[in-house]
């Protein structure tokens, strides 16, 4: 933060977890935060060593008395300038494999914003490239597990997801979460129309991709390559596979135009680098200083 460090810092909707601040000490402001959560064992967990005032209650009601106390017109303080988000403009290539960032693109357009469905993206580099480059105008639409971030949770996840929604849910995975885990079956025995595509790259990309930031040889992370058509229709749902990015929209819309569970199979471009630069500088820093 520089010469911008606050003073305080309210905290609202948030358990400063590692994907929010990787616990970096340039988050901590001068005299400490001021934490809102239901739960009054989550504030003081990420900066234990920092001092925190907690106030158990709900964010909305806080936000609501908060603004019985503020003047009217406040006085104007100056704002820091923080860096703002940057998102790739691609074209469409009719050779080669899907890039990442252009399936992104696709979900953008013919999910988020052409339709109601909630969307989940599995731990791995399927949550990295959701959660940098989808973007949402309304509450409760994305899920993500960043807690144990265990693999598995959107491949099955999403039946519910779907169920509970009455309506379309979409899981984003990678390959082999998809092989560990998945409800397909349950999708099609009770008619859930659930969606789910696949990054498709035959690794636990990852985990090959972290370790190689790390200057680590890449270990057993390939994976047999699996078509996850036949794997769909072989438990009686539909899919569809993508090999071009050019194909990517008329998959995505027949997808969501389904009344079956239905896999999309997408074939990508494994040397794309997932935006997980960050939080492999954070795993380096927590190594120096916890052993």
């Amino acid at each position: 933060m520089g010469k911008h460090q606050p003073q305080r810092i309210l905290v609202l909707g948030t358990r400063l977890g590692e994907f929010t601040s990787f616990w970096h000490q340039e988050m901590v402001p001068a005299k400490g935060f001021i934490h809102v959560d239901l739960d009054p064992n989550v504030p003081g967990v990420a900066y234990p060593d920092v001092e925190t005032l907690a106030i158990q209650g709900d964010v909305d009601g806080f936000i609501q008395a908060l603004l019985g106390h503020l003047p009217q017109h406040p006085q104007h303080l100056p704002v820091g300038q923080f860096p703002q988000p940057t998102f790739p403009t691609l074209i469409p290539q009719s050779t080669g494999r899907v890039r990442p960032a252009m399936l992104m693109g696709a979900i953008q357009r013919v999910i988020v914003e052409g339709s109601n469905a909630l969307i989940m993206t599995e731990a791995g580099n399927s949550c990295a490239w959701g959660s940098h480059l989808l973007q949402f105008t309304q509450p409760g639409r994305y899920r993500v597990s960043t807690g144990f971030g265990a693999m598995g949770h959107a491949t099955t996840g999403v039946v519910g997801a779907a169920m509970g929604h009455q309506g379309k849910a979409v899981a984003i995975v990678g390959d082999g979460a998809m092989l560990m885990n998945c409800e397909i079956s349950t999708a099609v025995r009770y008619n859930i129309p659930a969606v789910w595509i696949v990054l498709n790259d035959a690794r636990y990309n990852m985990c090959a991709q972290g370790n190689g930031m790390r200057g680590f040889e890449e270990v057993d992370t390939g994976i047999p390559e699996t078509d996850f058509v036949q794997f769909a229709r072989s438990m009686g749902a539909d899919g569809i596979r993508v090999e071009q990015e050019i194909e990517l929209e008329e998959a995505l819309t027949k997808a969501m135009h389904s009344t079956a569970p239905f896999v999309v199979d997408v074939i990508i471009d494994p040397t794309c680098v997932a935006p997980i630069g960050s939080r492999v500088k954070s795993l380096i820093v927590q190594d120096y200083t916890q052993f």
